[in-house]
């Protein structure tokens, strides 16, 4: 099977299937009769942008992140909404804090990488916290602003 029909099959096995390993997506992909390794599974995994998210119950598993189309912003102002705590601006860079453990943090900065904002040079995520780096400071206070008028309703 080429790579492209692996692919395939690996984006609908992690929409039909909660999978919390890798191991347990290479023996799904082994009852559907494909043979391949654990690196091809790590390569495929990151080229699908498929995430590791969690539950909200202390179990985490893979979610693909959703390519919108360009200039779609309400996919994330909802994400904003629902999924910030606070944010922090330190000169040019702002730190995001998501749900505690929610894994959300690499979510919301995969929607800020695809939507290709003019104020954001990069992101870094980790469980809960966002890094979002901007050229300078006043492209940051933008990204601040941005995410403050979405988050402020829950705030309230």
């Amino acid at each position: 099977m080429n790579r492209k029909a692996r692919r395939k099959v690996i984006e609908q096995l992690v929409s039909d299937h909660k999978i919390e390993t890798q191991d347990e997506l290479l023996d799904l992909l082994t009852q559907q009769g494909i043979e391949t390794t654990q690196a091809t599974i790590s390569r495929d995994i990151h080229a699908l942008n498929i995430v590791k998210a969690n539950d909200g119950e202390g179990h985490t598993y893979y979610v693909q992140l959703q390519l919108t189309p360009e200039h779609d912003f309400s996919r994330l102002y909802t994400g904003i909404r629902e999924n910030v705590r606070t944010i922090e601006t330190v000169q040019f860079i702002n730190v995001v804090k998501t749900a505690l453990n929610s894994s959300y943090a690499t979510i919301l900065g995969g929607m800020f990488d695809e939507l290709d904002i003019p104020e954001v040079v990069g992101t870094i995520a980790g469980n809960d916290t966002l890094i979002i780096i901007s050229k300078n400071n006043n492209d940051a206070r933008a990204i601040y602003n941005l995410i403050m008028k979405h988050i402020s309703s829950h705030l309230d």
